[in-house]
């Protein structure tokens, strides 16, 4: 079965949730000593510190990495939302409710990528607001 081994995606896709699960619970440690507009600035620059370790590539420019700066300002707009909303309610909701990001984004790649959807992905995030619902 391709999930099991991955295709090379998976084992990057568990530590990311991994790590995402980490970044979500230590912001919240954090949030009620720490001001949003704080830890947003702390995680710009890790971003740009891991970014730079990476060995970035600016040997050319073209209207491709428009679409990168596009997703460089639509997921600091997210974490500005997250970091304030994470301030103000319990983890526990917040957080789920946030990680439903993959809901919008997996309909957009349906309609504007034309990448398959199927009953299954449709009743996973059917499934998934349901549980938004049941937590907010």
């Amino acid at each position: 079965m391709e999930i099991f081994n991955g295709g090379g995606w998976l084992k990057p896709a568990l530590l990311s949730m991994l790590f995402w699960g980490l970044w979500g619970f230590f912001t919240k440690v954090g949030a009620d000593k720490v001001p949003w507009q704080t830890s947003l600035v702390y995680f710009g620059i890790c971003m740009i510190v891991i970014g730079l370790i990476g060995g970035p590539s600016f040997k050319s420019f073209n209207t491709q990495h428009f679409f990168a700066i596009i997703a460089g300002i639509t997921v600091s707009l997210g974490y500005l939302f997250f970091y304030i909303a994470i301030t103000k309610g319990n983890a526990t909701t917040v957080i789920p409710v946030t990680a439903l990001y993959v809901a919008v984004a997996a309909i957009l790649a349906f309609i504007f990528l034309s990448e398959p959807i199927t009953l299954k992905t449709v009743l996973g995030i059917g499934c998934a607001i349901f549980a938004m619902m049941l937590l907010a």
